[in-house]
C-alpha cells in the first residue's frame, strides 16, 4: 500500500536520476523531509551532484532546480544551500491522498508467508494479585500482537503464566496450617502466601520456632514443589485448584481491555518436557559445574548460565529452554518475541546463547522486547503493590469527573458511565503505550486524564468530533466523495492533514519494524491535533456544495485512520463524547 508522498518522492528521483546520470537507488535513499517543512515538501542534498558536475553542492542545487523536469505531481523547486527543496501540488496531493484512503480497505492485508509470529506477554503469576507492575507487559504486548496482525502477520499470541514455582509450596504450607479458606480467591490465597513465607522468615530466624512435629514452612514448600514437579496426585490437585481460582480473575481483567490469547500455556506446560531437555543438554557435552550448579560458561558476553540446581529442580532457565524447543517446532516462527522487562535482559541473552550452544538455527529469533518501569501509578489508597482492577476503577472514576469538568458541550442523551469507562481505560493504556517502550514513564493522573495535549482523552475526543462533523455533514444532505475535486482542496490545513493520513501505512510499519508501540501513539497525537486545527480552518456545513463535499471526504479519511490507529493500540473509540 505504497502511499502517494512515496510516489512523488519514486517519480523525483527517477528525474533526478535520468538529468543526472546519478544511480535510482543512490537518489531514492538521499530524497526526504526537510527539517523545516516550510523550505519545501521533500528535499535533496546535492552534495553527490556536486561531485558529478564538478561544482560546489549550493551551485549543483540551483542548476538541479534550473534543469530539472517535473514530475506532474510536483509544483514548484527551489535551492536553499546545498538543497534542493520541492514543493507538491496542493489540491492534486490532498485529493489523491484522500482517495486512496477511502477506497481502502483497511481490514484487508496482504498474508506474509514467512512464518509465524509468537508474541509472549503478560504472564502474571498464579496466586498472586494481578498488579500495575503487569501494566506495561500486557499494553505493549496487546498492541505490537494487534499490529502484527494487521500487517498480514501469522500471530500466535502466549500468556506464559508463572504457574510453577516454590510458590504454591508456600500457599500450601498456609492451607496446611491454617486450613483453605472457604470463599477462596486471589486475595485469599495471597494472605496465605504472605503468612506462610512470614512464619518462614521467622523460623529461619529462631529455628527453635518450629514445633518438633512438623518440618520447617521452608522445607514444607520446597517438598510440595518436588512432589509436583513429580506429579505426586494431591500436588497436582491443589494446584489446579489454584489455577481456576486465578485464570477465572484474570480472564475478567483482560476482558474489560478486550485482551484475549490464542493459548494460555504457564510454565507448569513444560514440565513433562523437562526430561527431554536435561538429557539433550547432558548429551551435548556442553554442561560444566559451577558452585554446585550445572550450567553453560558462555564466556565475557553471557557468563555462566545456570540450568540446573544441585538437587536436580529445573529453573526459569530450563523451562524457557523447554518453551524455545515447544514453540518452534509447534508453532515454526520466524519470530519469538518476549515482552518482558529491561532487567531480564541477561536471562534472555543467556536463552539465546544456550540454544546457539545446542545448535538451534531458532536461537536468532528470540527477540526480547524489553520495557521501563510506569512510576508513580497508585490509587487513592496507596499501598506498596496497586492491584490492577483497582486502579482501572479509578480510573474511570476519574474520567467521568474529567470529561463532567473539561468538555461543556456534551450530547443529549448520553451514557456517560460508557464515556467514562472507554476514556479511564483508553487514558490508561495511552499513558502506557505514549512514550519509548524502554523508558520509564512517570505517571500523572491529571496528565493521563486531559482533554487538551498529548493524552489518551484528547486522541479519543478528536474522533468523536469528527464524527459530530460527519454527523451534521449528513443531516445537511452531504455525503463523502470517494474522488474529492483537487480544486476544492487547496488549503495548506488540508494538505497538511492529508500528508499525514498518507503515512498511516508506512508508520504502523515502522512501529513493527522496530516493536515500538509509541510510534504509533505518537502518529494518533499527530492526527489529532491536525485535524483539531482543520476543524477551525475547514468549515463543511454551510460552505459552498462542491467544497463541503471534499472537506468531508478530508474528515471521513481522517475518521477512518484515527480509529484505526487507536484500536491498534487497543483503545476503544466512541462516536459521541
Amino acid at each position: 500500500m505504497d502511499s502517494i508522498l512515496f510516489h512523488s518522492r519514486h517519480a523525483l528521483a527517477q528525474e533526478i536520476s535520468q538529468l543526472s546520470g546519478l544511480e535510482y537507488s543512490k537518489i531514492i535513499q538521499a530524497v526526504e523531509r526537510p527539517k523545516n517543512t516550510e523550505h519545501g515538501d521533500l528535499a535533496f542534498p546535492a552534495f553527490l551532484l556536486g561531485k558529478i558536475w564538478g561544482c560546489p553542492p549550493p551551485q549543483a542545487a540551483t542548476r538541479l532546480c534550473t534543469e530539472l523536469q517535473l514530475p506532474t505531481t510536483v509544483e514548484s523547486a527551489k535551492a536553499i544551500g546545498p538543497f534542493a527543496n520541492f514543493r507538491l501540488k496542493r489540491g492534486e496531493t490532498s485529493a489523491a491522498i484522500v482517495s486512496r484512503i477511502l477506497k481502502s480497505d483497511f481490514a484487508v492485508w496482504p498474508k506474509r508467508e514467512v512464518g509465524s509470529v509468537v508474541i509472549d506477554y503478560s504472564s502474571p503469576n498464579i496466586a498472586k494479585p494481578f498488579h500495575v507492575g503487569h501494566l506495561r507487559a500486557t499494553l505493549v504486548g496487546h498492541a505490537l500482537d494487534l499490529m502484527y496482525r494487521k500487517l498480514g502477520y501469522q500471530v500466535v499470541s502466549v500468556n506464559h503464566l508463572g504457574d510453577w514455582g516454590t510458590q504454591f509450596g508456600f500457599v500450601w504450607a498456609g492451607c496446611t496450617l491454617w486450613g483453605k479458606p472457604e470463599t477462596p480467591s486471589v486475595a485469599t490465597l495471597v494472605e496465605l502466601y504472605k503468612k506462610a513465607t512470614q512464619l518462614k522468615e521467622e523460623e529461619e530466624k529462631n529455628p527453635s520456632l518450629v514445633p518438633s512435629d512438623r518440618v520447617s514452612v521452608n522445607e514444607m514448600a520446597r517438598k510440595y514443589f518436588t512432589d509436583l514437579e513429580a506429579n505426586i496426585p494431591y500436588a497436582r490437585e491443589f494446584w489446579e485448584w489454584c489455577l481456576e481460582i486465578s485464570l477465572d480473575y484474570f480472564k475478567k481483567t483482560y476482558a474489560r481491555l478486550g485482551i484475549s490469547f490464542d493459548h494460555y500455556m504457564g510454565e507448569s506446560f513444560y514440565s513433562d518436557k523437562l526430561e527431554a531437555v536435561q538429557n539433550e543438554l547432558t548429551s551435548s557435552g556442553i554442561l560444566t559445574e559451577s558452585q554446585g550448579a550445572l550450567g553453560i560458561d558462555l564466556g565475557d558476553h553471557g557468563g555462566f548460565a545456570r540450568v540446573l540446581t544441585p538437587d536436580g529442580r529445573s529453573l526459569y532457565l530450563t523451562r524457557d529452554i523447554a518453551t524455545a524447543f515447544y514453540r518452534a517446532a509447534n508453532f515454526h516462527f520466524s519470530k519469538a518475541l518476549y515482552v518482558v522487562g529491561a532487567p531480564q535482559a541477561l536471562h534472555f541473552q543467556q536463552l539465546r546463547g544456550v540454544l546457539e550452544a545446542l545448535g538451534k538455527p531458532y536461537a536468532k529469533d528470540i527477540v526480547h522486547i524489553p520495557f521501563g518501569h510506569v512510576l508513580g501509578m497508585k490509587t487513592r489508597g496507596g499501598g506498596e503493590v496497586v492491584e490492577l482492577n483497582a486502579l482501572l476503577d479509578e480510573a474511570v472514576d476519574r474520567a467521568g469527573l474529567a470529561y463532567r469538568e473539561q468538555v461543556e458541550k456534551r450530547p443529549e442523551g448520553l451514557d456517560e458511565k460508557q464515556v467514562a469507562e472507554a476514556v479511564g481505560l483508553g487514558a490508561i493504556i495511552f499513558s502506557a503505550l505514549n512514550r519509548s517502550r524502554i523508558k520509564d514513564v512517570q505517571f500523572s493522573w491529571d496528565h493521563a486524564l486531559t482533554f487538551q495535549g498529548d493524552s489518551g482523552p484528547y486522541a479519543l475526543y478528536a474522533y468523536a468530533r469528527i464524527n459530530g462533523v460527519r454527523e451534521k455533514a449528513k443531516e445537511s444532505g452531504l455525503t463523502p466523495e470517494l474522488a474529492p475535486r483537487s480544486e476544492c482542496l487547496e488549503e495548506e490545513t488540508a494538505f497538511q492533514l492529508s500528508l499525514v493520513l498518507d503515512q498511516f501505512e508506512a508508520t504502523l510499519e515502522r512501529a513493527v519494524e522496530e516493536n515500538e508501540p509509541s510510534i504509533l501513539a505518537t502518529y494518533a497525537i499527530d492526527v489529532a491535533k491536525l485535524f483539531s486545527k482543520a476543524y477551525l480552518d475547514l468549515k463543511v456545513v454551510g460552505a459552498e456544495p462542491a467544497i463541503a463535499q471534499s472537506r468531508f471526504s478530508v474528515f471521513e479519511a481522517t475518521a477512518k485512520v484515527l480509529e484505526e490507529t487507536l484500536n491498534l493500540l487497543g483503545m476503544k473509540v466512541l462516536e459521541r463524547m
